[in-house]
């Protein structure tokens, strides 16, 4: 199935406060015809433990603190070919179906290589 809801996704950046106090950070990658549900979600206090479970999409990579570091931010704008600034402004869907083929080649490799 290679239809664009299921082959794209919005690459978003969401800080919050976490139950017990802390701050964290979590680059998500979010269906695009779920972005406005999820974003009303959010500025409703939306816990993010349950962002998979309610189908919105991937989770990348998540962390605690205010901001992910820098390096973490490199990482996911490169694997995306987006930049902050798209990801900050709803500007960064990418086509994801090539992405995570061309992860799941890259982990084969590896595996093989770890043989």
């Amino acid at each position: 199935m290679d239809d664009k809801k299921t082959s794209s996704r919005l690459i978003t950046l969401v800080r919050g406060l976490m139950e017990r106090g802390g701050f964290y950070w979590c680059y998500l990658a979010v269906k695009p015809d779920l972005a406005k549900k999820f974003q009303q979600a959010v500025a409703n206090q939306y816990n993010i433990q349950n962002f998979t479970k309610d189908e919105y999409g991937e989770v990348i990579v998540s962390g605690r603190g205010k901001e992910p570091p820098a390096e973490i931010t490199k990482k996911v704008t490169e694997m995306f070919g987006v930049t902050l600034q798209q990801i900050e402004d709803g500007n960064s869907e990418v086509a994801i179906a090539k992405i995570i083929a061309a992860m799941e080649a890259a982990g084969g490799q590896q595996q093989q290589a770890n043989k």
